[in-house]
């Protein structure tokens, strides 16, 4: 039988921090539903309480049977047509979330980098270095997501401090000033935008140390760090935030400390490691999902294969407004990151307690039970 590694639960959920970031640097007002990106720090502190709530089914699952993922655990349950059905929509998810955030990359290099930079060039680039991660495997990936960890939280405390004495009181607008509305999508977006729960679903039964410790500091301390962000940058760029593609990096712009004149290489530091640790990440666990409907070898031949799937839709959606409208909207994200992270864990949670309730009176039926 293959060898099964294992990770530790700070090095699980140094990756997740590290792909959550991604999130707080492509935060914009027309993603967040409206121009009042105060409204947002709501949006956040909601999206910290839900995510307490939306890993209970996932939590229960794993408690019940902690050996196993959540393909192994509906291989046994609904047999191996429900665990390849499984299998392929993580593994399409995978790739579908890959495709959002390279396109994001690329939109940020043509925008504001160089706009005559070939797109289908770095996606290509990007992808060949992700293969290479995945087939180093998870271990690699994790050691390497410690030292990103600490270039992001560096960075992005180092902005944060830098934008303090800029701020201007007057540029913060009442909470909720429009209404609601903003609220909730803001709060739909950063669950939408939020694969860290599909990845526990794959990884945990390969992590070992106080996993509910590590969650509740991870899931604390994102949102806080995205908070203290958005207090920032409110403060410093007031309304002239509301017409950036990319408000965290002209803030960072605005700002200096010491020996960094601009702060926007700070940004594009942590820029290019956010994706990179994300997509290797979701790289080794789409090689995970092919491995429930072929072999090892056929995996690991498949990826590069998939890898340009990714490049090309990420590329299609960075020259197509329409394509834009459809991958970058709230509703189609949200309805799968949900339903990869909290429906199928639920179903699968609600199918095992059923089949536990059925097994227990045919035991008791044959004189195993209690007399």
């Amino acid at each position: 039988m293959q060898k099964q590694y294992r990770i530790s639960a700070g090095q699980l959920f140094s990756i997740l921090f590290v792909n959550r970031s991604v999130i707080m640097l492509t935060h914009n007002t027309l993603l967040g539903g409206g121009e009042n990106m105060v409204d947002n720090i709501l949006s956040a502190l909601l999206a910290l309480v839900l995510n307490f709530v939306l890993i209970l089914p996932l939590y229960f699952l794993h408690r019940r049977n902690p050996q196993e993922n959540v393909l192994e655990t509906g291989e046994r349950l609904v047999g191996k047509p429900g665990a390849i059905l499984l299998a392929v929509f993580y593994g399409l998810y995978f790739m579908a979330i890959d495709s959002y955030y390279l396109s994001f990359f690329q939109i940020f290099l043509n925008n504001i980098m160089e706009p005559l930079m070939p797109v289908w060039l770095v996606a290509l680039a990007f992808v060949a270095v992700v293969c290479y991660a995945a087939y180093l495997g998870i271990e690699a990936i994790a050691r390497t997501a410690g030292f990103a960890l600490a270039i992001i939280l560096i960075g992005m405390v180092w902005i944060g401090v830098a934008l303090l004495p800029k701020i201007q009181w007057i540029n913060y607008d009442p909470f909720l000033y429009n209404g609601p509305k903003q609220l909730f999508t803001g709060t739909a977006l950063f669950l939408a935008r939020s694969t860290g729960f599909s990845t526990m679903a794959l990884l945990l039964p390969r992590v070992s140390g106080k996993k509910k410790l590590k969650f509740c500091i991870w899931n604390t301390g994102i949102y806080c760090l995205m908070i203290f962000l958005l207090l920032g940058m409110v403060g410093v760029g007031g309304s002239y935030l509301k017409n950036q593609l990319f408000p965290v990096y002209t803030a960072a712009s605005l700002a200096d400390a010491g020996v960094l004149e601009r702060l926007d290489v700070v940004f594009i530091t942590i820029w290019v490691a956010g994706p990179f640790i994300q997509m290797s990440t979701d790289a080794y666990l789409f090689m995970t999902c092919l491995r429930k409907v072929a072999n090892k070898k056929t995996s690991r031949i498949a990826l590069p294969v998939a890898s340009l799937l990714v490049a090309a839709l990420a590329v299609a959606v960075t020259y197509s407004l329409p394509l834009q409208k459809v991958f970058y909207g709230v509703p189609l994200l949200f309805t799968i990151t949900i339903t990869a992270a909290v429906g199928i864990p639920l179903v699968l949670l609600i199918v095992d307690l059923i089949r536990k309730k059925k097994r227990v009176p045919e035991k008791t039926q044959k004189g195993e039970g209690p007399a």
